[in-house]
């Protein structure tokens, strides 16, 4: 008999059924209340600062019973214009809610659960933010460097001191591959940057020069390591690459 009463309530969908089962989930008159901010990450400004704004009508997910394992959120609510979400009717227990943030197109552009772990007793729990990442610069590095054209007579006598690389291309390669990542022009004050760096690993940096008095003759320039460990930071070759270009 109490096997038919579960079984008819939960058809109804009346929550008198929390009498037959007390697990978390609906049910119950507790609920559960939190914000998400979304902090976007952009990729053009060459820093690092990001702008952090209530995440309007953004998805947060909910899994009964606070497993983060388990792979199917039990329900979802959309956040109002502050930012601010609720999940009501809930029985005493243990959550996990979460939101997500989104990878860009470098990374594969995935989607990664920011969570909170919620313990709920009687009536509302406060969680704390959910801060969600988002833009084209999440998850990336950078890495600056100058560039320096030193040019030669064509009887292999050095023209003067070197000069700012202003156009010369420069290379980007992971440590030991053979494969371009990216290549940048360098700026008009001898700067370069890239700006889509995954980290972490090991990065040659380069150029293409002449031979001295031999126009015909070009070759890398000698790689500069350089070792990225983090995102959103931005890291600087330990010297200026050297180009030797003819006159």
């Amino acid at each position: 008999m109490r096997k038919f009463f579960c079984l008819l309530f939960s058809v109804t969908g009346i929550f008198i059924l929390s009498s037959c089962n007390k697990n978390e989930g609906l049910g119950g008159s507790s609920s559960i209340q939190g914000y998400v901010y979304s902090v976007v990450h952009q990729r053009d400004n060459f820093s690092f600062i990001a702008d952090t704004i209530p995440a309007v009508g953004e998805r947060v997910f909910i899994i009964y019973g606070g497993n983060e394992d388990y792979p199917v959120a039990s329900r979802d609510v959309r956040t109002n214009p502050n930012g601010m979400y609720q999940f009501e009717y809930l029985r005493k227990g243990n959550y996990v809610v979460y939101a997500l943030s989104e990878y860009p197109e470098q990374l594969n552009r995935r989607n990664v659960a920011e969570i909170q772990h919620v313990k709920v007793g009687s009536g509302t729990a406060k969680v704390e933010p959910i801060y969600i990442h988002s833009g084209r610069g999440f998850g990336l590095a950078m890495i600056k460097g100058s560039a320096m054209v030193q040019y030669y007579y064509s009887n292999g006598f050095p023209a003067g001191d070197p000069k700012p690389a202003v156009g010369e291309r420069i290379y980007l390669k992971r440590f030991g591959e053979e494969f371009i990542l990216d290549d940048v022009r360098v700026s008009d004050q001898g700067v370069f940057i890239f700006d889509r760096v995954v980290p972490p690993g090991k990065y040659e940096v380069y150029a293409i020069e002449e031979e001295v008095m031999n126009r015909r003759v070009t070759k890398p320039t000698t790689p500069i390591i350089i070792e990225v460990t983090e995102p959103h930071k931005i890291f600087e070759l330990p010297e200026d690459i050297i180009i030797t270009l003819n006159l």
